[in-house]
């Protein structure tokens, strides 16, 4: 799948995340629907600390809501997650 939105270029190629459900550590793909599996029992802060581009928390939840929700629209911008948790504060 191929980004529509010049915003998902910013996104870094992948990151990795707990899946909601079963607690397992997991890759999202920028562009791509859903997880994909990973074999390991490191955490997802371990892992993403190993990438050449560490992703930031902000990017995370983008990259995240973009896997579950879709790759278009306010919620795969890093900056919608820092105004999000800035307005909790």
């Amino acid at each position: 799948m191929t980004s529509t939105s010049t915003n998902t270029e910013t996104l870094p190629e992948m990151c990795y995340v707990r899946h909601i459900t079963t607690g397992e550590t997991v890759m999202i793909r920028r562009g791509e629907m859903g997880y994909l599996p990973v074999d390991t029992k490191c955490s997802p802060e371990c892992l993403n600390g190993r990438l050449a581009r560490v992703p930031t928390e902000d990017e995370i939840a983008a990259m995240r809501h973009g896997s579950l929700m879709g790759w278009e629209g306010a919620g795969i911008d890093p900056a919608f997650w820092q105004r999000q948790r800035e307005h909790r504060t």
